[in-house]
């Protein structure tokens, strides 16, 4: 269980000893400075990986649909990164300005074309050594165009909804980051490498980035997985 400055209180977050779907939520609370208790579950290691530290509580939370990750606020209580992404940026101000039905839709096509990004290469990692090795060009050739995607949608402005950040930006930036992991240099995009930039340089992420004790820290992906 981790705490961090206190702002407006989260009870709860839960989510694998990994960065994987809940990193960019718990990097939005880092950002708006907001106390939550972080509830991690460490699978076993190889070659059981036991994860009945989830298992035998999972139905237990009072969750509707119990699932990782999921966010326990007070008498919320909500699963899958998408919908608490969309409760935490309305909770902290990092929800688009000026909303209007229009707006929502392309926020939330954002969100989901992110969200395609990210699984394509969560498929790679947790496939066989021998799939990783047979697919990695296919999925980063395809990743590729993911990136010049963004590229193209957040031509000049300084975030993908323009001069203010939304809790898409974190979405995107950390699925970017994990692909340039996969494969270092896979950013070409002046602009995108601009945007990383702004996000590292944002004054209350500076302990969060740099610290050992930060969740930044993690593996990005659980311990059976090839690509770690």
């Amino acid at each position: 269980k981790q705490w961090y400055q206190r702002r407006v209180a989260i009870t709860a977050g839960g989510y694998w000893k990994i960065r994987g779907l809940a990193e960019p939520l718990r990097m939005m609370l880092h950002y708006a400075e907001m106390e939550f208790e972080d509830v991690l579950y460490e699978c076993g290691d190889a070659p059981v990986f036991d994860k009945s530290c989830w298992f035998d509580i999972k139905f237990n939370l009072g969750l509707d649909f119990p699932n990782l990750p999921y966010l326990i606020d007070g008498d919320v209580k909500l699963t899958q990164t998408i919908p608490i992404l969309h409760y935490l940026a309305m909770k902290t101000g990092l929800a688009p300005q000026d909303l209007n039905p229009s707006k929502i839709a392309y926020f939330d096509m954002l969100d989901h074309v992110c969200q395609d990004f990210v699984l394509l290469g969560v498929r790679l990692c947790y496939s066989s050594p021998q799939d990783f090795t047979a697919n990695k060009s296919a999925t980063v050739e395809k990743g590729k165009e993911f990136i010049g995607q963004f590229s193209s949608v957040l031509a000049d402005k300084q975030f993908f909804g323009g001069d203010m950040i939304t809790g898409t930006d974190f979405w995107i930036f950390e699925a970017l980051d994990r692909f340039e992991r996969l494969e270092p240099g896979i950013i070409a995009q002046e602009n995108i490498k601009k945007f990383m930039e702004r996000v590292m340089a944002l004054p209350t992420l500076g302990t969060y980035f740099s610290s050992n004790e930060s969740s930044r820290s993690f593996p990005l992906n659980n311990k059976m997985a090839t690509f770690k």
